[in-house]
């Protein structure tokens, strides 16, 4: 079952220059995670109960480095984050449907998740992510 937004994904050339912004509307941004799996660094910013996670690729041959650079922006909205119960049952009924999954059992992610992410088609050219976590993410 899927209870709430998790997060919104927001990819970023740099978490320290977009963290201005957020900051000067008053929110608390956590500090920086890498993900070496993703090749990835996130920092995540608590609204209310949901999320923010500014998303800058470290490793320039990722699929998020050429996303982010053939947009010729410094930032962009990524992908939104449904966070569910059992990401595997959920990932197994969704394959049983006939979804499209990007990631066929869930991996490792930030703020010790278990993410998995479906096929843009899925969801219409919608980057739609899952993500099983105990509790809520505590900014740091």
């Amino acid at each position: 079952m899927v209870s709430k937004i998790d997060h919104l994904g927001i990819l970023v050339d740099d978490i320290e220059r977009n963290r201005t912004l957020f900051e000067q509307l008053g929110l608390e941004v956590g500090a920086i995670e890498r993900v070496p799996s993703f090749g990835v660094a996130i920092a995540f910013i608590r609204v209310g109960e949901s999320l923010v996670e500014l998303v800058e690729p470290v490793d320039p041959t990722t699929a998020l480095a050429a996303a982010l650079e053939g947009a010729d922006q410094t930032a962009m909205l990524h992908h939104i984050a449904f966070r569910v119960d059992d990401i595997e049952q959920r990932l197994g009924e969704l394959q049983r449907a006939g979804v499209a999954l990007a990631d066929e059992t869930p991996r490792q992610g930030a703020g010790d998740a278990s993410v998995a992410f479906l096929e843009r088609r899925a969801a219409n050219g919608v980057r739609v992510e899952l993500v099983e976590r105990e509790g809520d993410l505590t900014i740091r």
